[in-house]
């Protein structure tokens, strides 16, 4: 869920708002206050959100949430709207979305996430990065596209597509479904951090999905992996 570095007590919201001050300082030292800060470059917080994010690798869930919550909580602040700051949090974290992916991780309506890229967009803090082919069985409108932001690598706009088509399966969305029900029935009740594949397997058969059930159990297990769930096998 979350990557990187450096483990213990989090000093982002200090960072952060210091860097607010001198940035918007500077800013109306060069515009005299004719620049608002939705006009203003949002490069330096992309930058220092990214940096915060990754103090996270070594710490446990518990504290990686609870410095995210912050971050959240100030993007808010920032930007008056809970939905973009949750957008703006994601590209942060991974560097490129589509607008399918940003509403099923995100859980928004499809409107709200509209909204929320329009302004981003905007702001200059994502940029187009590649248009998606369109599916088959897909009908009318503009081919999907890639967001991401200026400096995204290559790999998180590549792993954003491969998402995006993950999310368009039929496998996908069911196997994502039950182990979300696996999180949310079982691990977090039990308030416990593991589960065996032979449980996922289980799970997957007492809901009697029409498919194969080791394919689903397998794409259940790696969700499951990615939302920082230990899966025996």
């Amino acid at each position: 869920m979350i990557v990187h570095h450096v483990s213990g007590d989090f000093r982002g919201r200090d960072y952060l708002d210091t860097m607010l001050t001198t940035d918007n300082s500077d800013r109306d030292k060069k515009s005299n206050g004719s620049l608002s800060r939705g006009e203003s470059n949002f490069s330096r917080y992309v930058e220092v959100y990214r940096k915060l994010l990754l103090l996270n690798e070594e710490n446990n869930l518990a504290t990686t949430l609870k410095n995210i919550q912050e971050l959240l909580s100030f993007s808010e602040k920032i930007f008056s709207s809970s939905a973009v700051a949750e957008t703006f949090l994601y590209f942060c974290l991974h560097g490129a979305a589509t607008a399918w992916v940003l509403q099923n991780e995100l859980n928004q309506p499809e409107a709200t996430t509209y909204r929320a890229l329009k302004r981003m967009r905007s702001l200059r803090i994502v940029v187009p990065a590649l248009k998606i082919s369109k599916v088959k069985s897909s009908k009318g409108g503009p081919r999907p596209t890639v967001w991401s932001l200026e400096k995204a690598s290559t790999d998180e706009i590549s792993k954003a597509l491969k998402l995006h088509y993950q999310m368009l399966s039929p496998k996908f969305r069911v196997a994502e479904d039950v182990a979300q029900t696996i999180l949310d029935e079982y691990i977090d009740k039990r308030k416990i951090l593991e589960i065996t594949y032979k449980e996922i397997v289980i799970q997957v058969k007492e809901l009697k999905i029409p498919f194969r059930t080791p394919d689903i159990a397998d794409l259940a297990a790696n969700y499951l992996n990615e939302k920082g769930i230990k899966v025996w096998r």
